[in-house]
């Protein structure tokens, strides 16, 4: 009887222990991977094949473009499934993943971090938001990429205690705020929406000195264009403009035209787009809800007018339709 006794106190003590490591590790984790988790978590409850227009990048399209907007002036199904940070093969994954469970007729790939691919490197808040993405083979292949053979890596990836255990010294309210809930980025499509204004100068691009792309990033391109075509997608790369220099635009303007993909350069458009530096930025890089509007529309009428895609607004009691009827009571 003692025997056992001693047996179910170190099951007790040993399960308390596992919580309590996973409960701190996820309380000193980075800023906004929990509301990133969030993101993907709503992505992964749409009903599948129902999105036609998916879009991917870094927080310069999350927080740029407003999918909503395409359903509100061209009835287009879309969905903003970009996140924080995200380097190329990053966006490859989110890629992958998103073909498990829709087909899209067109993807959107924003450009700000093409030419950035995560290799051979510890664990970080961009790799660490990718846990809600189940396992599959494209994903055991971009956790190879980033961590290569070290254990130590993928320990830090599943009990990120041992990877943030320093954030201790840098916790504020944004460790106990899980920001944005699943539902809300079902309400908006995935967007991380911001309306706060702050001027920015958005950089004249006749005046960037341009950059060729490397051989990681073309490799990781490549992949993007080979799995899309396999599927019958149409590829549009664009670049949001911003307060910064954009060294890639020449360089995507040859790939594109390379390998069968358009590539729309937003710097060299701003007056047909309509972005005002003085109304449609929340910080110096990133655009706000007006902002991101705009972008949305802009690219909805350059869809609807070159691809096949549904006017979703002839469907009754859409998932998008429910959505605009919610945020307009």
């Amino acid at each position: 009887m003692n025997n056992i006794r001693k047996l179910i106190s170190s099951i007790i003590v040993i399960v308390t222990l596992a919580i309590s490591i996973q409960c701190t590790g996820k309380l000193l984790n980075p800023d906004y991977t929990d509301a990133a988790m969030n993101a993907v978590k709503a992505f992964h409850s749409l009903p599948e094949d129902s999105v036609e227009v998916i879009a991917y990048g870094s927080s310069h399209a999350w927080k740029g473009l407003d999918p909503m907007e395409m359903y509100k002036q061209y009835g287009i199904a879309a969905y903003n499934y970009a996140c924080n940070w995200q380097h190329i093969n990053t966006t490859y994954l989110f890629l992958e993943d998103s073909l498990r469970t829709q087909s899209p007729k067109v993807v959107l790939i924003e450009t700000y971090r093409v030419n950035e691919v995560l290799t051979d490197t510890d664990m970080n808040g961009e790799i660490y938001y990718t846990k809600p993405i189940s396992r599959f083979e494209g994903k055991r292949k971009y956790l190879k990429q980033c961590f290569g053979n070290d254990i130590e890596r993928y320990i830090s990836y599943y009990v990120p205690l041992v990877m943030f255990h320093e954030n201790w010294n840098s916790i504020d309210k944004e460790n106990f705020s899980k920001g944005r809930s699943k539902e809300m980025y079902l309400q908006n499509m995935g967007y991380e929406a911001k309306d706060t204004v702050i001027p920015a100068n958005i950089s004249n691009d006749t005046t960037f000195t341009q950059k060729e792309l490397s051989e990681d990033s073309i490799t990781t391109l490549d992949q993007i264009v080979k799995v899309c075509h396999e599927n019958n997608i149409d590829i549009i790369f664009y670049t949001i403009p911003y307060q910064g220099e954009y060294c890639y635009s020449d360089a995507m303007k040859v790939y594109a035209e390379e390998n069968n993909c358009t590539y729309l350069n937003l710097f060299e458009n701003i007056d047909e787009v309509g972005i005002d530096g003085t109304t449609d930025f929340q910080d110096e890089t990133h655009l706000n809800d007006s902002g991101a509007k705009k972008v949305a529309a802009y690219l909805g009428y350059y869809i609807k007018n070159n691809y096949n895609v549904t006017d979703l607004r002839q469907r009754k009691n859409n998932i998008w339709e429910k959505n605009l009827q919610n945020t307009e009571k």
